[in-house]
Order: structure tokens, then sequence, then C-alpha cells
């Protein structure tokens, strides 16, 4: 409980902080996505080091001095869970969760709709800010 509280409270601050840079008051509400883009791209904003949340990933998994045998993404998740089951020799005795199909959600409209909110070229920022972990990990632009 005491690390999910301690936690809680170092992103209220976060939350406080960009609010503060970024909106005029009054500061009550959630941060916008908008804001916190512009929080992610913005250097003077970051604490340092940069919150390892919104890292670029390569960064934290060090991909050039680390050989992974495999790299999975979300969006394949049931497919990567299973080739690696298949992989280790586990398939026939652990198996991969299976989503609630009641509670399948379709990513790409939740990216439209965050994405909305935030100027052409902030995106562009972001992609930028972003683009060695598209490259590494096979995404393409635009999403």
């Amino acid at each position: 409980m005491y690390t999910v509280r301690r936690n809680f409270q170092r992103f209220q601050r976060i939350a406080d902080k960009i609010k503060r840079r970024y909106r005029r008051p009054p500061w009550d509400g959630p941060v916008t996505f908008n804001e916190f883009v512009q929080h992610v791209i913005d250097p003077a904003a970051q604490e340092r080091p940069v919150n390892r949340h919104w890292r670029p990933f390569y960064q934290l998994c060090q991909p050039c001095r680390i050989h992974y045998d495999f790299i999975g993404h979300y969006e394949t998740l049931k497919d990567d869970a299973a080739y690696v089951l298949r992989k280790l020799g586990l398939h026939d005795n652990v198996s991969f969760v299976n989503e609630n199909p009641k509670r399948r959600r379709n990513s790409s409209n939740y990216i439209s709709a965050y994405f909305s909110s935030v100027p052409p070229e902030r995106i562009e920022r972001l992609y930028q800010h972003f683009r060695v972990d598209f490259d590494l990990f096979g995404y393409r632009w635009p999403l």
C-alpha cells in the first residue's frame, strides 16, 4: 500500500507541474493528453533523470547492448505469447490467458480520439522523440 500511495503522490506532483506549465489557472482537473505530449517533448520541462515511463524504450531495454532472442508486440500479444511458450516447450503445460471478448477494445479508436486534441506539428515532434523506437521495433508512421 505504501508503494502505491508514494507513486500516486509522485505522479500527482508531476501532474501539478504539467498543469502549471501548460495551462492557465485554474489548474483543476486531470492532465489532458495534449498537455502530457507537450511535457514529454519539452526538454526544459523534464525532471532529471527523465521519468522512465515516458523515455524512448530503446534507452531502457538497450537493444544494441543486449541481443534479445525475441521482441514481442502488444498488438500481437496472444500470438507472441503462444510462440514463446512453444519455443520454451511449455505450450502443453501453460497457456496464455484469453482476453474477455466483451471487453475487447480497438486501440485505433483510442489513438484517434487522443491525438485529435494534439496539433500536427506537436505530433511530428513526438514522433521524432520516439523515432528510434519506431525503427527498431517495426512500427510505421503515421499510425
